[in-house]
């Protein structure tokens, strides 16, 4: 399974199947994690952490 995305530099494909997107909000400075999996149908989100809550970015309530 690979990922393929495009950059201004043209397309670019990585052979994976799960990574992990990790962020921190650029003005409350709250930590994300996503954890992603590449399925034959597309991305699917396995799961997601947040150590708060941060302007516009509140958890679902079933976080």
């Amino acid at each position: 399974m690979s990922l393929c995305f495009a950059t201004a530099f043209g397309v670019k494909a990585l052979a994976l199947s799960a990574f992990t997107l990790v962020w921190t909000h650029s003005i409350a400075k709250v930590d994300w994690q996503e954890d992603w999996r590449v399925t034959p149908a597309g991305l699917e989100l396995v799961q997601a952490r947040v150590k708060g809550t941060g302007p516009g970015m509140e958890p679902p309530s079933e976080a």
